[in-house]
């Protein structure tokens, strides 16, 4: 033990400790310390640990702090002592009368107050106080309830008569006390006690409240790690780096957000050039189809200038052989001439008399056998016979006439029946083309819902990019339940108008409305706008008998609204009697009457009420589908139907017209026009007359034999005339025409002129038909051609609909995402130039400088922050072995045993999962300076997942965290004990498996090295702060050791102040300066007896009762 004098001038020690209503210690307790060391004696419960757990209070963080720690060695679950119990005087635990349970008997209660003081001095004459007051109000029991102030004063400090009067009254306290620093939280009265008696960190104090329970050192490791070592920076490095890895990731964001930007407007720039190029081809093409017309005139001109020139030099051989057989016939003529005078002269002119009376009768003849014929004709369609006498003629003329008279009421008969069978097929084709709308929109989706509902909701879905399932019918979420299926028409009409309407989520509200707002819908449409902020969260209670519960609802994200609604508008009574209809404020009945409240009622019996055509609830369409495709059947029977009657009706007008026509012959014809037989005698009689006088004359008959022959050749010189003349006149018309046409083309040709472009690609187009091109073929060519150039445009303009429909989805999926990066553009085609334009700069700007700015962030933190990580990881380890050999240099010093010493030996672990980690972040620093996008992708993709599991909150990855970072667990500590000759003696793991005396043999030799360590420094000096509490650390240690571990504490030049029973007084006696005696009596009033030391004989002055106790124990 180091002599008053021996220990350093600034060395702080204690003298003295006051506390009042403290525990069992009631009213004020004043204890001077002797600074050479003391001992607090006393019996097991008298209040010695009481008495220490002040001094905890007063040295000990919140988060340390633990009350009686040496009482409870393998009771981590008991906590019996707590602010609470000190500050009322917590003394017993007892049953209540009243009540029966078990509660804690308090020796005060109400508001009270307690207060704590310890006092330092050095040999250089300065002084240190820390002071804590604490208290609770009223009936309070509760640790939150316990408020602590706490003060540090350069002086001495007296309880008594500095907080004399205390009314808990802060503001006056801190007037009071002006020259002694105030503090509200331990943490700035804790730094600042700690500076002001040179404790340099808070391990040094954790390790100092450790001491009191030193017996309960357990497992070696844990002690040296939580007591000797510092917790290694490599936390701090890693919460810096989660913390700067934010801005990374955002970085990575940032270029993963330009990349996915790039990669969205790329495809609608590929199909943007193309749609360019095509608007360039088809301004092209239709520029070619608008010159197709004047390029066919142009070749229409050459053509025609080809075709006039040859028919020119036709026209002139045609007029040489028209002269020519004008010659042969004026021959003729001249030839018939003579042999007709010469007839003359020889008595022929009889003979013509009676030619021209035959040829008249021949054509009387042949007039009244084709009205004859007529007539014959008319008499078969009325399925009659021609009669042969005037009479039976005139008979059936006048049946005729009364036919005809009666036609015009047939007509009109007829006429009605026709168009009755009209509005039949018109009514019938109706019905059946909406029939089969219904059927085919049924077909396409399980919807009830009218067809042109259907059509108006893709109209709209379409235009605003939506599918029809993001704007459901309120009908297609409705269905009736089966069991209430008798109900189901009367539901259908209190909600068909319900049922119609749209529902339309708050997303998409804008563009609905706009839509609507903006577009002529011909026809009604309510929608209604279905927010999450408008669904109540409270449930309407419906009647029993409500329309509500008859009802299943769809299972999606509009049911809470659809469930809300109905209980708010459709709680309408189902009822089965009038009484309950007349009764009830809101009802229906089967039959279809709507009460809707007081005074308004309803019934629609347009349609049947069990007629399920028109129908709109429910999920599934398949029965009402089956039902319209049978109507739309017996439609297209009733059309075939109509369309017989009205064929055989039109069938029957032909007929009686074709009679008519008939009747309206006969009653045209007088019998003598139909009389051949009269006509036939007349010929007969000229004939035998010419016969007599031609017979009867050889040359006449021979010259009239020669004029019919000079007649037929006069006929036959006239026929090629006329004929000749006939294509002179071709010709020339179609010389006239064609050069009308010429003039014409040549005029218009003025206006229409051909570029270069036109010419040539007209020109080829034309040239690749095989046929060459003629004044026939022309505009056939020319309807292929620009039936080509039609394909090549419709082709076009197809493929454009899809770039553009493609582009536009691009454009979409981009403001999707990113529309604050997209200004005021939209996603149609029209800003395609400024998406271009920002997509040039994404590529040439933007998303290079965030891959540059990722890189340099990657590259920064993994040379700085993880290569700090991985620095200060192997720096940790080091400096764990160096603070061993610190420590194992000051255990040098301390016998352990009979001539030997411990030594700390520092293995290590090996432990797979701190290996992986140290592999990953090597391999980010490895790679730190490549630069290219896929090395960097993977370096942040290992980066990212340590970060994550190392900023993670779930206790595994904790778990891990602690592990990996905490370098203190890389490694296990073995105490190894050592003779003087360095051989091993004996080996100490963790202090498992030990007798309680060796443990607490290895715990105080540890402790005595890790305070050398901690407040001394590896130096020889000697610590600043000199108090070590002991709360019977020697319990289980025989004396021998108890007196070489004392030795130990004071040669490292510590105060020790140790609570022991009396049977350990002897052997600690010659290393303290005082002692006291804690007593207590009644259980429940604890107090301290001071006891005298004879310095000389460096012993207690006990009493010879209570020695002889000490030697029999």
């Amino acid at each position: 033990m180091l002599m008053q004098g021996l220990w350093p001038a600034q060395q702080y020690r204690m003298r003295r400790l006051q506390v009042f209503n403290w525990g069992t210690f009631s009213g004020l307790h004043d204890i001077p310390i002797t600074e050479e060391g003391f001992l607090f004696v006393g019996r097991s419960g008298s209040g010695k640990s009481t008495v220490l757990d002040a001094l905890s209070a007063l040295l000990a963080p919140p988060q340390w702090l633990v009350f009686n720690a040496a009482a409870r060695e393998g009771e981590k679950g008991r906590h019996d002592r707590h602010w609470v119990s000190y500050i009322r005087g917590a003394w017993a635990d007892q049953t209540d009368n009243d009540s029966g349970e078990i509660a804690s008997q308090y020796l005060r209660t109400g508001t009270t107050w307690s207060a704590l003081a310890v006092e330092y001095a050095n040999l250089a004459g300065q002084s240190a106080s820390l002071v804590q007051i604490l208290w609770l109000r009223g009936s309070a029991s509760r640790a939150a309830d316990v408020r602590h102030h706490f003060m540090v004063s350069e002086r001495s400090f007296n309880i008594a008569t500095e907080l004399k009067e205390f009314d808990l009254d802060l503001r006056n306290l801190k007037h009071k006390l002006s020259d002694v620093r105030h503090f509200e939280t331990f943490s700035a009265y804790g730094e600042h006690f700690r500076r002001l008696l040179g404790i340099e960190s808070e391990m040094a104090l954790k390790l100092l409240h450790k001491t009191q329970s030193a017996k309960n050192l357990g497992d070696l490791n844990s002690f040296l790690r939580d007591y000797m070592l510092d917790r290694p920076p490599t936390f701090e490095v890693t919460e810096r780096m989660v913390k700067e890895f934010a801005e990374l990731d955002a970085a990575h964001q940032a270029v993963v957000t330009a990349r996915r930007q790039v990669n969205t407007l790329r495809p609608a720039r590929d199909d943007h050039r193309k749609f360019l190029s095509n608007s360039e081809q088809l301004v092209r093409l239709e520029e070619l189809r608008a010159g197709v017309d004047a390029y066919r005139d142009r070749c229409k001109v050459k053509l025609l200038d080809e075709e006039i020139e040859r028919l020119r030099t036709q026209d002139q051989g045609l007029e040489g052989e028209e002269r020519r057989q004008q010659e042969m016939l004026d021959n003729n003529k001249t030839q018939l001439a003579l042999l007709e005078a010469e007839h003359r002269e020889q008595g022929g002119v009889r003979i013509q008399e009676l030619e021209r009376d035959r040829k008249s009768a021949e054509q009387q003849r042949d007039d009244r056998m084709a009205k004859r014929g007529q007539a014959e004709t008319a008499c078969k369609t009325l399925g009659r016979s021609l009669p042969d006498t005037p009479q039976g003629f005139a008979e059936l003329a006048a049946e005729a006439r009364g036919i005809l008279e009666g036609r015009r009421e047939a007509n009109r008969r007829a006429d009605e029946q026709r168009d009755a069978l009209n509005v039949r097929q018109r009514e019938a084709e109706k019905s059946f083309s909406e029939t089969r709308r219904e059927v085919e929109a049924m077909q396409r989706q399980p919807s009830n819902i009218p067809a042109h509902m259907l059509d108006l909701r893709r109209q709209l879905t379409t235009a605003l990019g939506l599918p029809e399932s993001d704007l459901p019918f309120a009908g297609e979420l409705i269905e009736v339940r089966k069991e209430a299926a008798e109900w189901q028409g009367a539901v259908e009409r209190v909600l068909r108008g319900f049922a119609l309407s749209l529902l339309v989520e708050e997303r998409h509200y804008a563009g609905v409305s706009s839509y609507v707002n903006e577009t002529r819908l011909n026809q009604r449409l309510v929608y209604h706008r279905v927010a999450a902020d408008t669904i109540t969260s409270t449930t309407q209670p419906v009647q029993s008998w409500s329309l509500v519960n008859k009802l299943l609802f769809k299972d999606n994200a509009y049911r809470p609204w659809l469930d809300a609604e109905f209980r708010r508008r459709f709680d309408y009574a189902c009822v089965d009697n009038m009484r309950d209809f007349r009764q009830t404020e809101r009802a229906v009945t089967r039959e279809g009457q709507v009460r809707h409240g007081r005074s308004r009622h309803e019934k629609d019996d347009r349609r049947p009420i069990d007629d399920p055509h028109g129908w709109v609830l429910g999920f599934d369409n398949r029965e009402k589908r089956r039902l319209y495709q049978e109507r739309a059947q017996q439609l297209a029977d009733e059309i075939g139907r109509v369309r017989r009657e009205l064929e055989q009706l039109e069938a029957d007008r032909e007929k009686r017209e074709e009679r008519l026509m008939a009747c309206q012959t006969l009653t045209n014809l007088q019998w003598q026009e139909i009389d051949v037989a009269s006509m036939l005698d007349r010929i007969h009689a000229l004939d035998k007359m010419l016969a007599e006088f031609s017979d009867g004359n050889r040359v006449l008959k021979e010259l009239g034999e020669r004029i019919m022959q000079q007649r037929t050749k006069l006929k036959e010189a006239e026929d090629a005339l006329n004929a000749m003349r006939a294509e002179r006149i071709v010709v020339k018309k179609q010389i006239d025409q064609y050069g009308h046409e010429l003039d014409e083309l040549r005029l218009q040709l003025q206006s229409a002129v051909l570029t270069d472009y036109q010419q040539q690609a007209l020109k080829a187009r034309f040239e690749a038909i095989d046929k060459p091109v003629t004044l026939k073929n022309l505009e056939s060519q020319r309807t292929a051609v620009e039936r080509g150039i039609g394909k090549e445009i419709e082709g076009l303009q197809t493929e454009q609909g899809s770039l553009k429909q493609v582009i536009e989805k691009c454009f979409s999926r981009f403001l999707g995402e990113w529309r604050e990066h997209a200004g005021d553009l939209d996603e149609t085609l029209a800003s395609a130039p400024d998406f271009m334009v920002l997509l040039e700069r994404l590529e040439h700007d933007g998303l290079p400088k965030h891959e540059q700015r990722f890189f340099d962030m990657l590259k920064e933190q993994s040379t700085e922050n993880l290569a700090a990580l991985n620095t200060h990881l192997a720096k940790a380890r080091k400096e764990i072995r160096e603070r061993m050999d610190l420590v194992n240099e000051s255990l040098s010093q301390a016998e352990f045993g009979h001539g030997t010493h411990l030594e700390i030996v520092v293995n290590d672990r090996y432990l797979p999962e701190v290996r992986v980690f140290r592999e990953q972040v090597k391999q980010v620093l490895d790679n730190a300076w490549l630069t290219d996008a896929e090395g960097a992708e993977a370096r942040f993709g290992i980066l990212r997942e340590l970060v994550n599991r190392l900023g993670s909150a779930e206790s595994e990855h904790q778990r891990w965290r602690e592990l990996v970072l905490d370098v203190r667990q890389h490694v296990e500590f073995m105490g190894r004990e050592y003779d003087k000759a360095g051989q091993e003696v004996e080996i100490y793991r963790t202090g498992a498996g030990k007798s309680g005396g060796q443990r607490e043999k290895l715990a105080t030799t540890c402790l005595a090295a890790a305070l050398r360590y901690q407040l001394g420094g590896s130096d020889s000096g000697l610590p600043l702060y000199a108090p070590v509490v002991l709360d019977e650390a020697f319990g289980k240690a025989d004396n021998e050791f108890t007196e070489l571990a004392m030795k130990i504490f004071t040669n490292f030049g510590f105060q020790m102040i140790v609570a022991t029973p009396l049977k350990s007084v002897m052997t600690l006696e010659p290393f303290i300066g005082g002692a006291c005696f804690v007593d207590i009596s009644d259980r429940k009033r604890s107090a301290t007896l001071q006891i005298e030391y004879d310095r000389q004989r460096r012993r207690l002055n006990l009493p010879e009762r209570m020695r002889g106790e000490v030697v029999s124990n």
